[in-house]
C-alpha cells in the first residue's frame, strides 16, 4: 500500500449507505507520501477520535496536494473545490470496502 487517507465520520456514514466518491472535503489527514495511481488504505476517524481501516482505494491525487488542501479552512475548501472533478480523492469505482455496506 502506498499510504493512508483519513476521512471523517460523516463520509463513512455516507459510504455505508451508498457507494460514493471520496472528496477532498472528506479528508482529515493523510500519510505515506503516496502518488496518484497508488493504492491506499482508507481510515475513518470517529467522532470520539477512534480510528479504523474501512477500505482500500486508488488515489487520484498525490498526498502533497491533500496536505495543502487540509491546511485550508473548511469554508475555503468547500467554496474553492465544490463540484470540481479535481477534488475527487478516490473514485467510487476504485473504492473497495472491507465489508459490505448497509444497502
Amino acid at each position: 500500500m502506498g499510504g493512508i487517507i483519513v476521512i471523517n465520520a460523516e463520509a463513512w456514514r455516507t459510504l455505508r449507505k451508498q457507494r460514493d466518491a471520496l472528496m477532498a472535503t472528506d479528508v482529515l489527514d493523510c500519510a505515506g507520501g503516496f502518488r496518484a495511481g497508488d493504492t491506499v488504505y482508507v481510515v475513518v476517524r470517529g467522532d470520539d477520535g477512534g480510528q479504523g481501516v474501512i477500505a482500500t482505494g486508488i488515489a487520484r491525487c498525490d498526498a502533497s496536494m491533500l496536505l495543502q488542501t487540509k491546511g485550508r479552512s473548511i469554508d475555503m475548501r468547500t467554496e474553492s473545490i465544490e463540484n470540481d472533478d479535481a477534488c475527487v480523492v478516490i473514485d467510487a469505482n476504485d473504492l473497495r470496502l472491507l465489508w459490505p455496506s448497509n444497502e
